[in-house]
């Protein structure tokens, strides 16, 4: 269970940031005070590095600040590419499992190569570059982690960065099953890190219009949410391959059940089609756009009380074993109904009493039209202000301030948890209850097993 409630941990945060701008008005023992009002029990140094006092030599985050990059596939390269640009970060340390050419990626929207030899190339040949992301956090001088594997490696790899101590960037969705979000989560609200994820478009102006307006009340009593995924991918029939020379396929498999069917297209493009690595699109786009429906909601700290499918269709044959059309409603407290189908248009529609608006990253409108031009004061509900221009650089803001990020760890695990909690439901094809307050599936005994999984040897999920 928590220590640590999500409002304690946002007060923390803020006061590191008071402790930092008055260290010469707050002594030691009245930040440990008011620290411990939120329920942690931290010595100073634990929660503050020396590197980030500028001691032993190490520069202060205000100067410049060390990150490392575990995964270097297409998501991980394209990150680390924007914070390889912020000229208030170093890039110290490269990891990934993936140290052959990387032709595996061709054909996935670009003939770009990935993996270590490429990012080597990419961001500087004299970084440290390594395999295992636990010899990368062994490192002295790294501050940051942006970690960016695939889902079935967020909880092991984001637990360990925090175990020693770092701020991490890491993708979304924040875990592949719930259990995992819920250790992660306590993990990190018990640490002191800060934690962003990359539900990127929370820094996109058209979202963030949208969610003011509905928080504002400007389309009235909100009933209904639609939410438009992307469809899974195809199941393709594929046939074994030989692993590559300099490709660690156990290591990429760790702590997922063991195959030994390797074939670069099921591996590194369309490992989403897999439920061993994966939960689909429901919760790899369901991260974005359920994300800003709560968001917009002012609900983004709670959950979903009852899922219910409403129509599922399986793949007959090939390597995917994710849905080919899927439908789910999530019903909350609030008496809103969020509905998450890839058949609907891709974005977030809001239906209030007043009209109603849909936002996408292409586009954003309403009916009446008036509505989505709708001017938020200043006296209003504003949302979380982007203070150098996008979802990268807020994450260094936090970093060098200690403020809570723009997606923080609570944040991310509810949404995700919304989201593994439809794919139970449709896997089941049955509604499912959810105990909000302690976070568990009711009265259900096979889909509440469906919310952990047992992991491969030798990894275990610390408890």
């Amino acid at each position: 269970m928590l220590d640590t409630t999500a409002e304690e941990y946002r007060f923390l945060l803020n006061r590191l940031t008071d402790y930092f701008n008055n260290k010469n008005s707050m002594n030691r023992r009245e930040f440990i005070k008011n620290v411990a009002r939120a329920g942690v029990a931290v010595g100073f140094p634990t929660i503050i590095p020396a590197s980030a006092l500028g001691k032993d030599g190490a520069v202060a985050p205000s100067e410049r600040i060390t990150m490392a990059s575990i995964g270097l596939g297409t998501q991980g390269t394209a990150n680390t590419k924007n914070f390889f640009s912020d000229k208030r970060v170093q890039i110290v340390a490269l990891c990934d499992v993936n140290n052959t050419e990387g032709r595996q990626y061709y054909g996935y929207g670009n003939n770009e190569t990935r993996g270590m030899r490429a990012a080597r190339a990419q961001f500087g040949m004299d970084i440290p570059a390594f395999n295992d992301f636990r010899e990368v956090l062994e490192q002295p001088g790294i501050d940051v982690v942006t970690t960016a594997t695939p889902d079935h490696w967020h909880a092991l790899v984001g637990l360990a960065c925090v175990a020693k101590g770092k701020d991490v960037f890491g993708e979304k969705p924040l875990t592949r099953t719930i259990r995992e979000g819920q250790v992660l989560r306590d993990s990190v609200m018990n640490s002191g890190c800060i934690w962003q994820t990359g539900s990127w478009q929370r820094s996109l102006p058209a979202f963030v219009r949208a969610a003011e307006i509905v928080r504002n009340g400007y389309l009235g009593q909100i009933s209904r949410i639609k939410i438009g995924l992307p469809s899974n991918f195809k199941a393709e029939t594929l046939s074994p391959e030989p692993v590559p020379e300099g490709f660690d396929w156990e290591m990429w498999q760790g702590p997922a059940p063991r195959s030994s069917f390797y074939n670069p297209r099921r591996t590194f493009t369309r490992w989403r089609g897999v439920t061993n690595y994966s939960a689909g699109k429901i919760a790899d786009w369901g991260a974005h756009h359920l994300d800003i429906a709560l968001w917009a909601l002012g609900c983004d700290d709670s959950g979903p009380k009852e899922i219910v499918p409403t129509h599922i269709e399986w793949p007959k044959d090939g390597f995917s074993d994710q849905p080919m059309k899927f439908r789910v409603s999530l019903f909350y407290n609030n008496g809103v109904e969020i509905e998450i189908s890839d058949m609907n248009r891709n974005g977030v529609e809001f239906f209030g009493s007043k009209g109603k608006l849909f936002v996408s990253r292409e586009t954003i409108f309403s009916d009446p039209i008036g509505i989505a031009e709708t001017r938020i004061l200043p006296t209003e509900d504003r949302l979380f202000p982007i203070r150098h221009g996008d979802h990268f650089t807020a994450f260094i803001d936090s970093v060098l301030d200690r403020r809570i990020a723009v997606t923080d760890i609570d944040v991310a695990h509810r949404t995700n948890t919304g989201c593994l909690l439809a794919e139970i439901a449709y896997k089941l094809n049955r509604p499912i209850k959810w105990d909000i307050k302690n976070e568990k599936i009711i009265g259900d005994e096979q889909a509440a097993r469906l919310c952990d999984r047992a992991y491969s040897a030798p990894w275990v999920l610390p408890a």
